[in-house]
């Protein structure tokens, strides 16, 4: 997927390609492994609500945020992200009465092929990031989209 094209140039075949990845893949994943989830959940229900517990973590970014949206560079992206957040909204809602909460993660700016390499944040730095997340969010994180330290994102 090549991004930093605006709505005219984005063509129908990016924002599908884009969307298989970022909101489909996603969708399909959780979907495969809600029996799973749901198992963790019961298992544990002496647990309170929280990843200790069962979780879906989406990796979103920044770059979903419509409120903070001020351009159209990379459209496919953002479009996509913003639709994973919705997505992240709606698992929450549904998924709460099996014991699972669901959540969008902001990853940072992170130095990889899409981040690139004036990103400030390492690979190493992002995942260490989100492992906190993962052990320190609650129920009251259920349908949030967050960042570092689950500070939350305007959606």
């Amino acid at each position: 997927m090549k991004h930093g094209k605006g709505v005219i140039g984005c063509s129908d075949q990016e924002m599908k390609e884009t969307f298989d990845v970022n909101v489909i893949g996603p969708h399909s994943v959780t979907n495969n492994f809600y029996p799973l989830l749901k198992i963790a959940a019961d298992c544990n229900s002496q647990i309170p609500l929280s990843c200790a517990r069962a979780a879906v973590f989406n990796i979103s970014s920044e770059l979903g945020s419509i409120q903070n949206t001020k351009t159209s560079f990379t459209t496919a992206y953002r479009v996509s992200k913003a639709a994973l957040n919705m997505l992240t909204k709606c698992q929450a809602s549904e998924f709460i009465k099996d014991g699972i909460i669901s959540l969008s993660v902001h990853p940072g700016w992170v130095r990889t092929d899409l981040g690139g390499p004036r990103a400030p944040l390492s690979a190493k730095e992002s995942v260490e990031d989100i492992a906190y997340m993962i052990t320190h969010c609650t129920k009251d994180h259920n349908g949030m989209y967050v960042r570092k330290n689950l500070v939350p994102e305007p959606y």
